[in-house]
């Protein structure tokens, strides 16, 4: 199941700009989130995996395209992202 974030869910106004990448955030359980507009991946990553409240991380994908897996790679998923 995938839920595409709205505007009205967004907090930083950058993410009301158009622009910017898409990033899905895939939790265990099978629960994805899509944010569109993310212009820095690596700092809204980080700032939405301190606190989902949705369960584990378990892939994430920019553009459609994976990045991380839980237990695939050994960085954290915003390390190699701008």
């Amino acid at each position: 199941m995938s839920l595409h974030v709205t505007d009205n869910f967004r907090t930083n106004p950058l993410s009301l700009k158009p622009g910017g990448y898409e990033v899905t955030v895939i939790h265990e359980g099978g629960k994805s989130f899509i944010y569109d507009k993310v212009k820095k991946p690596g700092s809204y990553i980080k700032s939405i995996s301190n606190d989902n409240g949705h369960g584990r991380i378990m892939e994430i994908l920019l553009d459609g395209k994976t990045v991380w897996q839980l237990g695939v790679h050994d960085y954290e998923p915003w390390d190699n992202l701008g």
